[in-house]
């Protein structure tokens, strides 16, 4: 191939490569392209709706974009979206929206209306994020401004994403969540965020019966809920280890799971039998004990074991008090059972069901710490 050839070709990469940019400004510019909305209760019974989409400041401000908001109120999802519509100069765009955010006190109503409204939305993808907000007031975490001025539209489902990813909330989108809401064997649930002094922060685990809020699961227990629902991997927790009257803490990284659930159907009733296998280094150690005493590691092995049995334990016996099956133990015995009916189940089988959690944790190195 010849210089001049070469040179041509680069060349016509490099418009077009401006030409797409100016392409993509003047999309931005001419539509409002919705990346986050929250709904919220207006007056008891009206649906406000609020949309959040990137802008351009005005003339002289520097070519950045910056966070816009648009809010409308109305008796109906699809009826407050054309109000929305009606209140912007630019026609609102739903194609971009990654997350979806819903009010404490809205999901205490149920939200299936609202979902299932954006899931029959063709311009709306089915793994966008869902969350629900601590309050009565969603609107204000896509209107507050975000650490180092990132847009709410992109900060929010990242936040989300990399506390599915590397922390304590179980992954879910609406896909998936819609996958619960309508299975007879699981009920769903929804990661939960909170604000302080203006900052938004990923807090816990939203659990739902059928549409309706439930309850909250904290940062703990939400970890525990994780490690019974799937394979966690890069995981960091810190730990409690208490010995008579003193009391250390331990950091774990790189926390590691396989989790494997059966139902023993021999008994009397079935048990529902779940098997944790967790490798981990310590990171962190405030006690003073040596960590390179084999002795030691076990102990510290063996109070976690302990804690992360007992604490798994006893959620899964408060789902069954509480008639709520996050974890899917329906779903499990619906699998081994030819004549599955969803009524006998909720009502006789699920509140005898005995829960056993079994945990092995080996701890394969302790880095630097001494």
């Amino acid at each position: 191939m010849s210089k001049q050839l070469i040179c041509r070709l680069m060349l016509s990469l490099l418009i077009v490569s401006l030409l797409s940019g100016c392409l993509e400004t003047r999309i931005v510019d001419e539509v409002a392209m919705i990346r986050a909305a929250a709904f919220d209760i207006e007056d008891d019974t009206r649906i406000k709706l609020t949309a959040n989409f990137p802008t351009f400041p005005e003339e002289g401000e520097g070519n950045v974009l910056k966070d816009g908001t648009i809010t409308a109120s109305g008796e109906t999802t699809k009826g407050t979206k054309v109000i929305l519509n009606s209140r912007t100069q630019k026609p609102i765009v739903f194609g971009q929206l990654r997350v979806l955010l819903f009010s404490e006190e809205l999901a205490k109503q149920g939200i299936e209306l609202y979902v299932d409204a954006m899931y029959r939305d063709p311009s709306v993808g089915n793994r966008i994020y869902l969350a629900i907000t601590e309050g009565d007031d969603a609107a204000k975490f896509l209107e507050a401004e975000k650490q180092g001025g990132e847009l709410s539209g992109v900060y929010l489902p990242e936040l989300i994403e990399q506390n599915m990813e590397t922390s304590f909330l179980v992954p879910v989108n609406m896909h998936q969540f819609l996958f619960s809401l309508y299975n007879d064997g699981r009920d769903p649930y929804l990661p939960v965020l909170r604000m302080n002094d203006n900052n938004d922060y990923a807090w816990g685990t939203a659990l739902f019966s059928g549409e309706v809020l439930h309850s909250m699961l904290d940062h703990d227990d939400s970890f525990m809920l994780k490690m019974m629902m799937q394979t966690t991997r890069q995981a960091t927790k810190q730990f409690e280890l208490v010995n008579g009257e003193q009391t250390n803490y331990v950091v774990i990284e790189n926390i590691s799971s396989d989790v494997t659930r059966t139902i023993d159907k021999t008994g009397e009733t079935p048990t529902f039998i779940v098997t944790i296998e967790i490798n981990g280094a310590i990171e962190d150690y405030d006690g003073e004990e040596n960590l390179d005493d084999q002795n030691t590691i076990k102990e510290i092995e063996k109070s976690i074991e302990k804690q992360i049995q007992t604490q798994t334990q006893e959620l899964l016996l408060k789902f069954q008090q509480d008639g709520i099956d996050p974890v899917g133990v329906g779903e499990k015995y619906r699998s081994t059972t030819r004549d599955w009916n969803a009524q006998t189940w909720q009502n006789e089988i699920y509140p005898k069901v005995e829960m056993v959690v079994h945990t092995n944790l080996k701890l394969i190195q302790s880095g630097a710490v001494e």
